[in-house]
C-alpha cells in the first residue's frame, strides 16, 4: 500500500509538470507574439551566469558556495528519510518502556497478568532488556469427592539481551522466579501448596520474512514445579493495521500438561494502546477441553 501511495504521488507531480509545460507551449504563437519573442531573445544576449535571462537571476547568489543554485527558501523543510520507512505495525516488538497486561480464560480457569519491560536502546538496536512479570491464576479441578480450586501467584524479574538484525529479533532472558500455591479445600502435599523459588529462562523470537508476513516463537522453562512451555505463531498483515494468523502452544509441569491451537490477532494500535487477542481449542492431560480466549494490551513510549 505504501508503494501505491508513492507511485500516485510521483504520477501527480509528473502530471502537474506536464500540464504546466503544455500550458506554456500553448501560450506562445510566433505569428502573434513575435515582438515579445524578439524582446526576450535580445534580453537573453545580456551576459548573465550560465546564459540565464537577467529577469530570472534575481534569486541567484554568485557568492554561494553551498550549491550552484543558491540556498533553498527558509520555509523549505525535508523530512528525514526514516519517516517514510517507519512501520506503524509493531506487533510485539518492544521499544524502551513497555507496560503490558491482560487475561487468559477458559471454562476451567482464568489468569490475569501484567508487568513492565525496559530496554536501554531504541527499538531498532540491540541492547539489554529487563522485565518484571506478575500473574494470578485460578483453576478448577474435579475429584471423586470435591471440586478443588487452585490459586497460583507468580512473579519473576528477568534480565537479558535483545539481538536485532533487520526484521529479525531475538530476546534471551533469565532471572529469579517465585511461585506461591494455595488450594481450596486445602491440600497438605508440599508440591501443591506454599511458596517456592527458582530460576526462569525465556527465549522470544520475531521475524518478518516478507513485508506482509510475520513469524513469532517463544519458550520458557523454570525450576519451579519443573514447568516449561512454548508457542509458535504466524500472521499476515491485514489492512496495514494488524497481524492475523494461526498459533499453537503447549505447557507442562509436574501436575498437568496443556495443548492449544487457535487464531491470534496482534499489533492493533488504538489510541495509545496496542492490543492483541487470541481464541481457539484447549485440552489438558486430565481429559478436559474447551475454548480459550486471550486478550492483552500494551502501552508503549
Amino acid at each position: 500500500m505504501r508503494c501505491v501511495g508513492w507511485v500516485g504521488a510521483v504520477s501527480l507531480v509528473a502530471i502537474s509538470f506536464a500540464a504546466a509545460s503544455g500550458a506554456c507551449a500553448e501560450d506562445f504563437d510566433p505569428a502573434v507574439d513575435a515582438s515579445e519573442f524578439e524582446r526576450r531573445s535580445s534580453a537573453a544576449n545580456v551576459a548573465t551566469p550560465f546564459g540565464l535571462p537577467a529577469s530570472d537571476t534575481a534569486w541567484f547568489d554568485p557568492t554561494d558556495d553551498e550549491g550552484l543554485f543558491g540556498d533553498l527558501p527558509a520555509a523549505t523543510t525535508l523530512p528525514p528519510l526514516t519517516d517514510f520507512s517507519s512501520d506503524r505495525l509493531t506487533g510485539g516488538r518492544a521499544p524502551p518502556g513497555l507496560l503490558f497486561g491482560g487475561y487468559d480464560l477458559w471454562r476451567n480457569g482464568v489468569s490475569l497478568y501484567g508487568g513492565f519491560e525496559w530496554s536501554a536502546d531504541a527499538a531498532a538496536e540491540s541492547g539489554p532488556v529487563f522485565r518484571l512479570f506478575v500473574s494470578e491464576a485460578l483453576e478448577r479441578y474435579q475429584s471423586a469427592r470435591f471440586i478443588y480450586v487452585s490459586d497460583v501467584s507468580r512473579a519473576s524479574l528477568l534480565a537479558g539481551w535483545r539481538f536485532k538484525f533487520g526484521a529479525f529479533e531475538l530476546k534471551v532472558l533469565a532471572g529469579p522466579d517465585l511461585e506461591h500455591r494455595a488450594s481450596t479445600p486445602d491440600i497438605r502435599d508440599k508440591r501443591w501448596r506454599g511458596s517456592h523459588g527458582g530460576v526462569r529462562v525465556a527465549l522470544e523470537g520475531w521475524a518478518e520474512p516478507t513485508p506482509e508476513t510475520m513469524l513469532a516463537c517463544s519458550f520458557y522453562a523454570t525450576t519451579v514445579a519443573r514447568s516449561y512451555g512454548a508457542r509458535l505463531a504466524a500472521g499476515w498483515r491485514m489492512l496495514d493495521r494488524f497481524w492475523l494468523g494461526p498459533e499453537m502452544s503447549g505447557s507442562s509441569d509436574e501436575f498437568s500438561r496443556q495443548t492449544r491451537i487457535g487464531l491470534h490477532l496482534s499489533g492493533l494500535q488504538l489510541a495509545a494502546l496496542e492490543w492483541s487477542a487470541a481464541a481457539g481449542y484447549v485440552r489438558d492431560s486430565f481429559g478436559r477441553d474447551g475454548i480459550y480466549t486471550r486478550l492483552g494490551a500494551a502501552l508503549r513510549q
